[in-house]
């Protein structure tokens, strides 16, 4: 039972407001505009390495597994990184062999306009309106992949 209240969290914490969508606040980039360019969703994986980058970026290669299923659900990636060397971040991308979109967040100016979903969360998906449609690690357990994969299918036959 606790390992069901635990998946529907993220469902849970989405829904509890109400029919009204928590959006995103981010400026319009070249890196966020090429990026949702074939996708109707992105997953932003938030990264807080102000103390070690290859420490806290090493999980990311997880992501690889599930390419080909991202891109049947129309979904891209894309890394936002906080107060952080962009030639060390971009060197461990390239060691991970990752090419992963990264946005950087030099003055933390996205934790603080998204400070409700970034304390809580470091990973999210968006839609093409910026609503957020999922909170949460999906890769976590096979489990919560599949709510995950639901919660996209239904965003694109119900929303686009």
């Amino acid at each position: 039972m606790k390992k069901i209240i635990i998946l529907l969290l993220p469902v849970i914490t989405l829904f509890s407001c109400g029919n009204e969508k928590q959006l995103f606040h981010i400026e319009s980039s070249d890196i966020l505009e090429t990026a949702m360019l074939g996708n109707r969703f992105i997953i932003f994986c938030y990264i807080d390495s102000t103390n070690c980058n290859p420490c806290i970026m090493q999980w990311l290669h997880r992501w690889t597994y599930f390419e080909d299923e991202l891109k049947k659900l129309n979904t891209g990636i894309v890394l936002i990184v906080r107060n952080s060397d962009e030639e060390a971040v971009h060197s461990i991308m390239e060691h991970l062999r990752l090419d992963f979109p990264v946005i950087f967040d030099k003055n933390s100016t996205i934790r603080r306009q998204n400070g409700a979903i970034l304390w809580h969360h470091s990973v999210f998906v968006i839609n093409r309106k910026k609503e957020i449609v999922w909170l949460g690690l999906p890769i976590e357990n096979e489990a919560s992949w599949n709510l995950f994969r639901r919660t996209l299918r239904r965003e694109l036959r119900f929303k686009f």
